[in-house]
């Protein structure tokens, strides 16, 4: 059997598995902010998070983002990069001044000019990202 990432219990607790398969019950105390200014892009990833049982708040922007992060408790920053106003390393990096604590994952689909860029605070997924393997970067960012 080949090692699967951590992945997160239902308790809470962050636990490694060997299965190979996508854990369908997560937990609802993490709460990830999902950042997207495409539309069609934020409610099929906020579906999908929440359908394997996250909590997510959603915004359209970096700033509507910074705003939730004020009035919300977060674990994980899950931003696109490239967007309008404050993109996504800048989000990234206002986030951690605010809350050190906080997981950061980036999704974009222009990978290619970012590569080889030494990403600061998180991974960096390439649209468009399989169900399973951005469920899998999910979990694997929070059990960090």
């Amino acid at each position: 059997m080949t090692r699967s990432p951590k992945r997160a219990r239902p308790d809470g607790a962050i636990e490694l598995t060997r299965d190979t398969g996508v854990i369908s019950v997560m937990v609802r105390r993490f709460t990830v902010l999902f950042v997207e200014d495409d539309t069609a892009v934020r409610e099929l990833v906020v579906g999908l998070l929440r359908e394997h049982g996250f909590n997510v708040l959603m915004a359209s922007d970096g700033y509507e983002a910074i705003r939730l992060l004020v009035e919300h408790a977060v674990d994980l920053i899950f931003t696109d990069v490239v967007m309008p106003g404050l993109n996504g390393f800048e989000l990234a990096q206002q986030a951690k001044l605010m809350r050190p604590e906080i997981h950061v994952l980036y999704m974009t689909g222009y990978a290619d000019q970012f590569a080889g860029r030494g990403l600061r605070y998180g991974k960096l997924l390439e649209k468009p990202v399989r169900p399973d393997a951005l469920l899998s970067e999910v979990c694997q960012a929070l059990a960090q």
